[in-house]
C-alpha cells in the first residue's frame, strides 16, 4: 500500500480485517511510525523492496502522484488497485492503459460509488425496464471542501473536476450503460478565491439513445449531507437516492407518495467492500471484480473529464 492518508487508512483497515498481511510504503516516516506496532502490517523503507514483496498494490497517494507508482507496479506485473481518479492527465491515462496491455497487468480503479447499494439497485431497476425507457439521469457531487483543501498546499492544488467530478461523471456513465455522444460544460462564478481551481460545474452528457445526463459539481457550498445524489428519470417514474442514505425512493407516475426500498447502506464506507472484492478476486473466490472499472473504463472517464477541462479553458461553453 502506497500512501496512508484518509483513503490509505481506510484501505489498510479493510485489508487487515481480511486477515491478509499488508505492506506499507510511505515517504512520510512520521505517519508510518505508529503502523510498525500493528500486527499483520510490514513497513518498508525501500519502494523497490515493497513492490517485490507483494502481489497487489494499492495506490492511495495524492491524485497527481498516481501515474508514477501505477506505472512501476504494472511493469512488475502486479495487480493494481488505484484510488480514483486514475490520473489527472489524459496522456498519462493513455500511457498507463498501453502499459497494462503490454505487461498483461490488471489495473482496477476505485470508483467505489458503483458499490453503493442504493445506486446498484437503481441501476438494476432502470436497466431491467422497471421505470420504462430512461429519459434522463442526474448526478451531483456537492461538498464544502474548504477545510479539506486548506489543510495543505498540495490538497489545494488538486483539481476538483477530477477529485469530485470523477465520482459523478463515472456514476452517470455507469448507470446509463450507453456510449456518450457529446459533452457540454459550463462553470459558475468562483465563490472562494482561496481555491486554485474552478469549484462549480454544470455538465451535460448526451447518450446514444438520445437522453441527457446532467451533472452538477459544487465544492464551495455546505450541505447537510455531503456526497452524491442520483436521480434516474423514466417513462414510468423517477428513482432517487443518495450515497450516504440507506433509502431508494421510487416516485411512480401518477402517485404522489413514493415507494421506499431500504438497503444496508447507512453511512458505511464502500472502500471496505471494494477491497474485499479485489481480495476475493485474487484469491480465486470469485472470477470477477465487477462492478469496479477496469483500465479501459477508467480511461474513458478521464477522456470525458479532459474534454470538459478543454471546453472550459477555451471559454467555449
Amino acid at each position: 500500500m502506497i500512501g496512508t492518508g484518509l483513503a490509505g487508512q481506510r484501505h489498510l483497515e479493510a485489508q487487515v480485517k481480511q486477515g491478509i498481511k499488508t505492506g506499507i510504503y510511505n515517504i512520510n516516516s512520521a505517519t508510518t511510525k505508529s503502523l510498525r506496532t500493528q500486527s499483520n502490517v510490514i513497513v518498508f523503507k525501500n519502494f523497490q523492496d515493497a513492490i517485490n514483496w507483494c502481489n497487489l498494490v494499492h495506490i492511495c497517494t495524492p491524485d497527481d502522484m498516481h501515474t508514477e507508482y501505477v506505472a512501476e507496479a504494472i511493469k512488475r506485473g502486479k495487480t493494481v488497485l488505484c484510488e480514483k481518479p486514475l490520473t489527472t492527465n489524459l496522456q498519462d491515462a493513455l500511457d498507463l492503459q498501453n502499459l497494462s496491455i503490454k505487461h498483461k497487468s490488471t489495473l482496477i480503479v476505485g470508483q467505489n460509488y458503483r458499490l453503493t447499494p442504493t445506486f446498484m439497485e437503481a441501476r438494476k431497476m432502470a436497466l431491467e425496464g422497471q421505470i420504462g425507457i430512461i429519459t434522463g439521469i442526474e448526478t451531483t457531487y456537492l461538498h464544502d471542501m474548504t477545510e479539506y483543501r486548506l489543510n495543505s498546499k498540495a490538497r489545494n492544488r488538486q483539481d476538483f473536476l477530477y477529485v469530485g467530478g470523477s465520482h459523478a461523471v463515472d456514476l452517470a456513465y455507469w448507470v446509463a450503460n450507453e456510449q456518450i455522444m457529446s459533452i457540454q460544460a459550463a462553470v459558475g462564478n468562483k465563490i472562494k478565491s482561496e481555491y486554485e481551481c474552478q469549484e462549480r460545474y454544470h455538465i451535460i452528457l448526451k447518450f446514444a439513445s438520445g437522453f441527457l445526463g446532467h451533472i452538477k459539481l459544487d465544492a464551495s457550498s455546505a450541505r447537510s449531507t455531503n456526497g452524491t445524489d442520483l436521480i434516474i428519470e423514466g417513462e414510468k417514474g423517477q428513482l432517487v437516492s443518495h450515497n450516504k442514505l440507506d433509502m431508494l425512493l421510487f416516485y411512480e407516475r401518477g402517485n404522489k407518495k413514493p415507494k421506499s426500498i431500504r438497503l444496508p447502506n447507512t453511512k458505511t464506507h464502500t472502500i471496505a467492500l471494494e477491497v474485499k472484492i479485489i481480495d476475493d478476486y485474487l484469491s480465486g473466490k470469485t472470477d470477477s471484480y465487477w462492478p469496479l472499472p477496469d483500465v479501459n473504463e477508467a480511461v474513458n472517464t478521464i477522456k470525458i473529464l479532459d474534454a470538459i477541462e478543454k471546453t472550459i479553458s477555451s471559454n467555449n461553453n
